[in-house]
């Protein structure tokens, strides 16, 4: 027999296969200090922005907001495939993440016993004049897709009861948030191009 490809009986090594190092080998090690490396030029630009907006969040509570920081960047260092692709969604996708760690932390306090610091109880939405680059970008939409944004990611109201409030089905409302995220990406580069 030939020693063609379709006469091998095993499979051949995919391209996958060929790049990933091996678990616990020093390939594996240095790509791990690579995708820290990356990540850390990723969220430096923003890192002092974002502890600011925390600190804010925690009514000026350092202890409270370091923690808050830290958790934001373990979470979003997690999932390299969900970093943002370009330069002027890292800010808002961290604020996010933060949002969603003081919302967490809130939920997770079982009844009648909370260990957190009493600032991250106390937690609340920020001032909408409070001049941070969401809020300003907020107020350059119109007010149905500012209306929808805020009641999606700031309130935390379901696609589904918002929908439902609406009298829309859900696959409309996305169709609706969708178009509000854009012109909000639209927003936030004018903002950027002009600084």
């Amino acid at each position: 027999m030939g020693r063609h490809a379709a006469d091998r009986s095993e499979r051949s090594p995919q391209h996958a296969d060929l790049f990933s190092p091996e678990p616990g080998t020093r390939a594996a090690f240095n790509a791990q200090d690579r995708a820290a490396a990356a990540f850390e030029a990723l969220v430096r630009p923003h890192r002092e922005a974002v502890r600011a907006y925390v600190s804010r969040l925690t009514a000026g509570d350092d202890v409270a907001a370091e923690h808050v920081l830290k958790e934001t960047l373990y979470r979003a260092a997690q999932d390299p495939s969900r970093y943002p692709q370009r330069a002027s969604a890292v800010r808002p996708w961290l604020v996010l993440i933060a949002r969603t760690v003081l919302r967490d932390g809130e939920r997770s306090a079982p009844a009648g016993h909370d260990d957190r610091p009493p600032a991250v109880v106390a937690a609340r939405v920020p001032d909408p004049r409070a001049g941070t680059t969401i809020v300003r970008a907020m107020d350059g939409l119109a007010d149905t897709h500012r209306d929808i944004l805020v009641e999606l990611f700031y309130q935390g109201v379901s696609l589904e009861e918002a929908a439902a409030a609406r009298g829309v089905p859900v696959e409309t409302l996305k169709s609706r948030l969708y178009f509000a995220m854009r012109s909000l990406r639209v927003v936030l580069d004018q903002q950027l191009s002009d600084q």
